[in-house]
């Protein structure tokens, strides 16, 4: 019996060296980029020292652990680890889910909380007719929405008035910046148009489009829609099936890892998405353009737009205009803005 426990003590041991060993040599770069960094990428790609860095870790626990092997102990000893060993497994899992729950900046979550309700139609969106300031990135930054939960400078939305429409999430909302800083205005007002924005912060792209297929039969003069997209969005198209299950382990599994199957699955979910909100803008005789952000690489930018004819304007955000949490800031909303208005002026003039 004492070798028994001792063999599988030191089983465990060796099986979870190897699969050390296995990450260490397989997961390079682009491995990681595509299963792991890109399905939650929005603004920033991911540091490239994390591979590095990880592969070296699992390459010197996988070390640790075969040294270990020969010197697993005989008899109560072994048990002992064994026993230890097996109990932590749930300790962890209930660490992690106390400590996944703390991952987000607090001052997000208070945001959060603050700005936004759940709605019976479109989810978790803006509140209606409210007027705040919230603290945002060491900023106070007002927000005020209409009855329909779209963020607005004050004055009420006129549905006769030439239209620019936007829809998306928290960047096309402007979270973190004042009305007058965020894209949508900047370039409704050189185009002399009504800014309608039906943005929402965590708006998956389904979300984006429902509420432009809602919004679109209310406004008699839509000039053009503009839609957003970032690889993280393909990631959010399956967070709700993600959370779902209660163990902190599986969570954190699924977070960080994306197989081949559901990143096709869900490139072609957005893909085919943002492909009916350009058939919606076509209905009203509008061109759509959608900003891509997230340094989305070429092989999503085929298969998601160029495959489907839609157009795309590419702007990749420095780190030095983001916000303290991330999303784009001032001088990356006129970066924006300064690419979208040359795609939106061409397009108008075609019409």
């Amino acid at each position: 019996m004492r070798d028994v426990i001792r063999r599988l003590a030191q089983g465990l041991l060796a099986v979870a060296a190897l699969a050390l060993v296995a990450f260490a040599v397989y997961c390079d770069e682009a491995w990681c980029d595509k299963h792991v960094f890109l399905p939650q990428q929005f603004f920033i790609a991911a540091s490239r020292g994390i591979v590095f860095w990880s592969r070296a870790f699992a390459a010197a626990t996988a070390f640790v652990l075969m040294l270990l092997v020969p010197r697993v102990p005989q008899g109560a000893s072994a048990r002992r680890l064994l026993i230890a060993a097996l109990l932590s497994v749930p300790a962890a899992d209930v660490l992690l889910q106390w400590r996944m729950g703390r991952l987000f900046r607090p001052e997000l979550v208070a945001a959060m909380d603050a700005l936004t309700t759940a709605d019976p139609r479109y989810g978790v969106t803006f509140a209606p007719s409210i007027d705040r300031v919230q603290p945002l990135s060491g900023r106070e930054i007002r927000f005020r929405t209409d009855a329909e939960r779209r963020r607005i400078s004050g004055t009420p939305i006129d549905r006769a008035a030439p239209s620019l429409v936007f829809t998306g999430e928290s960047a096309v909302a402007g979270f973190g910046l004042q009305w007058e800083e965020t894209f949508p205005v900047l370039v409704s007002a050189r185009l002399n148009l009504q800014v309608v924005n039906l943005a929402s912060p965590n708006y998956r792209a389904d979300q984006s489009w429902l509420r432009l297929r809602d919004a679109l039969p209310g406004l008699d003069h839509p000039v053009a829609v503009v839609g957003i997209f970032m690889p993280g969005l393909v990631g959010r198209s399956f967070a709700s099936q993600r959370r779902s299950h209660g163990s902190g382990l599986y969570r954190l599994w699924k977070h960080l890892y994306w197989s081949d199957a559901e990143i096709q699955e869900g490139v072609a979910s957005v893909g085919s998405t943002l492909a009916g909100m350009d058939a919606l803008a076509k209905t009203r005789g509008a061109p759509c353009v959608f900003v891509v952000m997230g340094h989305t690489p070429p092989w999503m930018m085929h298969d998601v737009f160029e495959v489907r004819g839609l157009d795309a304007v590419v702007v990749d955000i420095p780190p030095s205009e983001l916000l303290a949490d991330g999303h784009p800031g001032p001088r990356a909303s006129i970066r924006i803005a300064d690419a979208l208005e040359a795609r939106l002026r061409t397009r108008i003039a075609a019409r």
